[in-house]
């Protein structure tokens, strides 16, 4: 039981970016062209007062997209179009607890070219 509150724990204390990608598009291809992968990166971090201020770890936009474009980069990417964007601010998960200090994740999804 330590270990998996010791887990839990971690993952709400530190910057957590986790990037994925997916290559198989049954040869279809997009108005730009075919792209070389499809690409997800999610920041999840811990913020302050309504998940406005970051304190472990930063989720907001700015930093998922940078975490976005450097996973692209490392994969020899030279061009990037975004699909879609979300951000879930949890303040709601533990009311007043989570009104000052609360979960927060950001999603990027979009398509790499070479």
């Amino acid at each position: 039981m330590n270990k998996i509150s010791f887990l839990i724990l971690s993952l709400f204390l530190i910057n957590c970016s986790i990037s994925n990608k997916a290559i198989r598009t049954n040869s279809l291809s997009t108005p730009e062209g075919k792209p070389k992968y499809y690409q997800s990166t999610l920041n999840v971090g811990i913020h302050l007062v309504f998940g406005i201020y970051p304190v472990w770890g930063d989720a907001n936009f700015e930093e998922t997209l940078n975490q976005f474009t450097l996973y692209a980069q490392k994969n020899k990417a030279s061009k990037i179009r975004l699909i879609q964007k979300e951000t879930t601010k949890w303040v709601y998960i533990l009311p007043p607890l989570s009104f000052l200090v609360s979960p927060v994740s950001t999603e990027i999804v979009g398509e790499i070219y070479e």
